[in-house]
């Protein structure tokens, strides 16, 4: 399933970014 790995891959992304730049969102 590559579609589910990149939605996998898209929620990481997200979840370090939301760690990374709190302020951001």
């Amino acid at each position: 399933m590559i579609l589910l790995g990149i939605v996998i891959l898209l929620i990481a992304a997200y979840l370090f970014y939301a760690l990374v730049y709190p302020e951001k969102l």
